[in-house]
């Protein structure tokens, strides 16, 4: 059974950096460093990543943290899997593992790996068409979560 209270507080602690990345009394690099310490930090109590990123998946750019306006797209990177070692991928491009990110950031990610034979145009066009049927999946909210996991801030 997970414990959903620390992915609860460790959401709290990411929607604290981002207004203080928002405000700029912090940088991008260090808001992506807490936040990716907050989302490892939920394995010290068997939580659960994606409740620590709550606040902010459905949102924001896993790489350059710009929030998408509502109905534009995001990119999960996760549909790489098999052509790389994710892991390696996600650290040597500095993105917020288990985020999706912007289209800009997508298309400079993988044009800049000579791995994937695609483009980063041609693969977002493979995602949309794949999950034409769960535009949710790649349309971003727009807005920051309303709650925290279901809980009221």
């Amino acid at each position: 059974m997970s414990c959903h209270d620390i992915g609860r507080g460790m959401n709290d602690v990411v929607r604290r950096v981002i207004s203080l990345y928002d405000s700029d009394r912090i940088g991008l690099e260090e808001a992506k460093t807490i936040i990716a310490t907050c989302a490892g930090a939920v394995n010290w109590c068997d939580g659960n990543e994606a409740e620590a990123l709550d606040y902010i998946e459905g949102c924001r750019c896993g790489k350059c943290l710009r929030m998408v306006p509502k109905d534009d797209k995001l990119y999960g990177l996760g549909q790489l899997y098999n052509v790389l070692n994710y892991e390696q991928f996600m650290a040597k491009h500095q993105t917020i593992f288990g985020l999706r990110v912007c289209s800009e950031c997508f298309d400079s990610i993988i044009d800049a790996e000579d791995k994937i034979p695609a483009s980063g145009a041609e693969l977002r066009k493979s995602i949309e068409d794949r999950m034409s049927n769960t535009p949710e999946y790649f349309l971003s909210t727009g807005t920051h979560a309303a709650t925290n996991n279901g809980c009221r801030w």
